[in-house]
């Protein structure tokens, strides 16, 4: 399948009521821009093909919608939508810089204990109101995520971004849709599920594992296989993760059994089991009071305050 064609704009080209300012990044299947509306508000702008094959932006703006009907808190505003030229696009809030950059303004590379938890927490309750409307994200991992910009007063709120791998697990009628017998890989090696390495269909559970990855890293930023590049290698790594002795590296620095918990009840469950998010918060927050932890401020705040 040919590779869909990046748009690109350039500083001071125009998108409706849009001026575009600058690049921000450009993934697989398109670019997101920071441009200016008409009164001088930054937001950011990202743009696909018109007539691609496979429609992500479609999916995002659809994912967008239902998150916003629903009043979601984790996700950044949507601003507006429209077709320009040749392409298709999408207007969002602006937002700070992503959970891979703030994860690494703490001492050693790492969020504090307590940020790293406190953030963690944010994070996953993203993904439950994703789960709300019925959808999995299948790309949980730091880069997906993003703090909220100082001149919004927000660098204490984290949103959850990039909706293009989502896929709906209910029906119309709310009712869990059966597995597929074989699924593609999705995810990103370092933080995937091992259902991805087995070929397994995600479920509500696989993001949360991805998710329970990402507090590992944020809190010792020492994942055993962030070295590994095999995939296989990688999958058997996360299986040997549970026992030991790789459990004490997987979980070194961390509150080993507040932790053990949490990876224990999602090994516990299904495709079709909902996660018990409850459970899992209120083990974050006594592991925090355990340790007279304080979450704020949050590590990069005062790296990324203007």
């Amino acid at each position: 399948m040919a590779a869909p064609v990046i748009i690109q704009l350039q500083t001071g080209d125009k998108v409706d009521r849009f001026t575009t300012m600058k690049k921000l990044g450009e993934g697989t299947f398109g670019a997101v821009y920071a441009v200016k509306d008409e009164n001088g508000n930054e937001h950011a702008l990202k743009a696909e093909m018109a007539g691609e094959k496979i429609n992500l932006l479609k999916l995002e703006l659809y994912v967008m919608q239902k998150l916003t009907a629903k009043k979601a808190k984790h996700m950044a505003t949507l601003i507006d939508k429209g077709h320009f030229a040749n392409f298709n696009y999408i207007v969002m809030k602006f937002l700070g810089k992503s959970m891979q950059e703030a994860k690494k303004t703490g001492p050693n590379g790492h969020l504090t204990l307590g940020c790293a938890i406190g953030a963690s927490i944010q994070c996953l309750e993203a993904l439950e109101e994703l789960h709300w409307i019925g959808f999995l994200h299948r790309d949980v991992k730091p880069g997906n995520f993003a703090v909220g910009r100082a001149d919004f007063g927000e660098l204490r709120k984290i949103y959850v971004l990039d909706f293009g791998l989502c896929r709906r697990f209910v029906d119309d009628n709310n009712v869990m849709l059966q597995p597929r017998k074989k699924a593609p890989y999705r995810g990103t090696p370092r933080y995937a599920p091992i259902a991805s390495h087995e070929g397994q269909e995600h479920g509500r559970k696989d993001d949360v594992e991805s998710w329970f990855y990402m507090l590992v890293d944020f809190t010792n930023a020492s994942l055993p296989w962030k070295v590994v590049s095999d995939l296989k290698e990688v999958g058997d790594m996360k299986k040997n993760s549970r026992n030991e002795p790789m459990i004490q590296q997987l979980l070194s620095g961390c509150p080993f059994e507040d932790y053990k918990l949490v990876m224990n009840h999602i090994d516990g469950l299904t495709y079709f089991s909902e996660p018990n998010y409850a459970l899992i918060y209120q083990t974050l927050r006594q592991a925090m009071k355990k340790q007279n932890l304080k979450e704020f401020p949050y590590d990069w705040e005062s790296v990324y305050a203007k």
